[in-house]
């Protein structure tokens, strides 16, 4: 079940689990905001000051001067300063309600300092130079385990977000294949030199028009890639409104999707923290809307096999 309207769609057990769980911790939170934003503010004035000084030194051709590189250090202390501290508070209040609602669903929440497997996802996602990574969530959907994580990716002339998301199974595959957009022959050229494996050619006209297929195992890839799952893969670019976005690979015992979602759009974000938070619970339904996404895609292309995980305002329980 989605949450479009998340304060529309309410759940009395995840209110009692919020006013028992969460909202301590975000009333905690909001006390040491108070004196915290007090220190940010006033050294984004100092590190203002150093950098309007710089300006009247130059102004007044006095750029070399031994006060000039003062002013500067002055500046970017202050700004940096600011930042960090107001960075610091922005991660405790996602450990309250982004780590609140994942432990509600039995999920696991890292916010940063943790290991991921990105080069697994290299075939999936468009080249890049650099990478952050944040948000590490991993459980369970019925019977599906999986792991979860955001990245910022870039390079010299782009900048992305992209949801990377690996299912495990008991069962490993026994090649390697590769689901990914259809753009352009000039992309598609780049895809036939970077992906392992042979073209697969396929008996569905949407799908091929959107998917270009690589597989070190021509019978297994067909195998995998029925009718009906490539109606559930174009059924799942729907849901996210993403037809040129969404990539798959079948290794080893794991379905790795990665979905592109732009640069500046962000997943399981707790909004700014300037003032003091009052909508706790309205931004705790948003973020339970959207890890949504994990059971969707488990039902959406039938992962749980015969017994697809359902969710209730975002929580998984057994069919």
């Amino acid at each position: 079940m989605n949450i479009s309207s998340p304060m529309n769609n309410t759940n009395e057990e995840f209110d009692r689990y919020y006013a028992d769980e969460i909202k301590p911790g975000l009333v905690r939170a909001n006390q040491r905001r108070k004196n915290r934003m007090r220190v940010v503010i006033g050294l984004a004035a100092v590190g203002a000051i150093g950098f309007c000084a710089i300006a009247a030194l130059a102004s007044l051709g006095l750029a070399n001067h031994p006060g000039a590189l003062a002013a500067f250090v002055v500046g970017f202390g202050g700004l940096l300063g600011a930042g960090l501290l107001y960075r610091g508070l922005t991660n405790e209040y996602k450990r309250v309600l982004t780590g609140g609602v994942c432990s509600y669903l039995g999920f696991d929440y890292k916010l940063g300092g943790f290991d991921f497997p990105l080069a697994r996802f290299h075939p999936l996602l468009p080249r890049f130079t650099g990478a952050k990574l944040e948000d590490r969530i991993s459980g369970r959907v019925g019977d599906v385990n999986f792991e979860l994580c955001e990245g910022k990716l870039s390079r010299k002339d782009a900048k992305w977000r992209s949801i990377m998301l690996a299912y495990s199974f008991s069962k490993p595959f026994k090649g390697k294949t590769c689901v990914v957009a259809d753009t352009d022959w000039i992309g598609n050229a780049i895809e036939r030199l970077r992906q392992t494996g042979e073209k697969v050619r396929l008996e569905n006209p949407e799908f091929e028009e959107h998917f270009e297929v690589f597989s070190t195992d021509q019978l297994e890839a067909r195998y995998l890639l029925t009718p009906r799952f490539m109606e559930q893969i174009l059924e799942l670019t729907q849901h996210f409104n993403n037809k040129r976005g969404v990539a798959l690979a079948f290794q080893e015992s794991q379905l790795l999707i990665t979905i592109r979602i732009g640069s500046m759009a962000r997943r399981f974000e707790i909004g700014n923290v300037f003032g003091e938070v009052r909508d706790g619970k309205e931004r705790a339904y948003k973020i339970l809307a959207e890890l949504n996404l994990v059971a969707d895609i488990v039902s959406i292309l039938g992962l749980a096999g015969s017994r697809p995980a359902k969710t209730v305002q975002g929580k998984s329980v057994d069919s």
